[in-house]
């Protein structure tokens, strides 16, 4: 890998996953309720008082709906069709992380029984992110729960605006809208990336913008664009032992996928196909044939089922 102006920044980012999540049709989980944000798993940042200001910019979230195919896709208000499908949200929302004030329980609420968070470090999973969240489909809502059950929610409100606090990413509830629509444009900026990899163009979904040039040329140049209009991050500068060091400061999933996915182009980083997806990752060892560890997990999901698969044909082959 070619070391670049990227590779100096210390990433010291950690990222929140909670124990549960839960769909809700509206922000009437916020409503009448003074809300903790509970940092570290413990103890609460900051109290923010139901009359948020924030919070009502979000009331208009289009709703999804799960089709009788199990398929998502946004609900179209003006029809009242919510009753046509078995479930409907607007939000994806860390139940944990918000929560509501008793008096008489006051302690539950500061002292937690149990630790509800656990945390992954972006410098070691990182590599494996920005090709993860190219890779899954989201089409149901089970798979996107799945996904934030793995890597926290990708965006929307997230702790650290409240308070003048560290790197880490504590993302509480996300607005569905706010989320596809991102998808929508990673994944075809990364679909740019993958067609370079693979000199397979027949799947760009984004039309080349000069017909006179190469395919290759075109997307090279398309995908340079779609990282040059991202804010990719923020920064830091934190001084240790007098020497002043760029630290990355995300706000979210999206930014820190932009971010590796553009120290993967600059440095020239290895890519291979995985053997049991058949998706694009970033190699991180010579001898590796699948997708990266997903944080929480100690092998490979790629390479675990691939070897399941055989094991399971070759019982087939012995039966016959």
């Amino acid at each position: 890998m070619k070391k670049n102006f990227l590779s100096d920044i210390k990433v010291e980012n950690s990222l929140y996953v909670y124990n549960e999540y839960s769909l809700e049709q509206d922000s009437s989980f916020l409503e009448e309720k003074v809300t903790f944000f509970l940092y570290d798993g413990y103890a609460p940042t900051k109290v923010i008082p139901p009359s948020l200001p924030l919070k009502d910019s979000f009331f208009n979230a289009p709703l999804y709906g799960e089709n009788e195919k199990g398929e998502v896709e946004k609900i179209d208000s003006e029809s009242n069709k919510q009753k046509e499908y078995k479930k409907t949200a607007a939000y994806l929302v860390s139940k944990q992380a918000v929560t509501t004030w008793n008096s008489e329980n006051m302690l539950e609420h500061y002292f937690p029984s149990e630790q509800i968070t656990k945390k992954y470090d972006l410098s070691s999973f990182g590599k494996t992110l920005y090709t993860e969240l190219a890779k899954w489909n989201f089409s149901s809502f089970q798979e996107l729960v799945t996904f934030c059950d793995i890597w926290g929610l990708p965006t929307g409100v997230n702790a650290s605006e409240f308070s003048v606090t560290v790197n880490d990413v504590n993302v509480l509830w996300m607005p569905l809208d706010e989320f596809y629509r991102k998808l929508d444009d990673y994944q075809k900026t990364f679909s740019i990336f993958k067609s370079l990899h693979t000199n397979d163009f027949s799947e760009l979904t984004i039309s080349p913008s000069n017909s006179k040039k190469p395919m290759r040329e075109n997307a090279r140049l398309k995908l340079i664009e779609k990282i040059g209009e991202k804010n990719i991050f923020s920064y830091k500068l934190t001084a240790n032992n007098n020497i002043v060091t760029p630290t990355s400061m995300f706000k979210g999933l999206f930014e820190a996928a932009f971010f590796f996915l553009t120290l993967s182009i600059y440095s020239n980083a290895e890519m291979r196909i995985c053997e049991n997806c058949g998706h694009l990752y970033e190699v991180t060892h010579k001898r590796q044939r699948f997708c990266s560890v997903l944080p929480g997990r100690k092998r490979s999901s790629c390479e675990m089922a691939y070897n399941n698969r055989l094991k399971k044909e070759k019982k087939l082959r012995k039966k016959n």
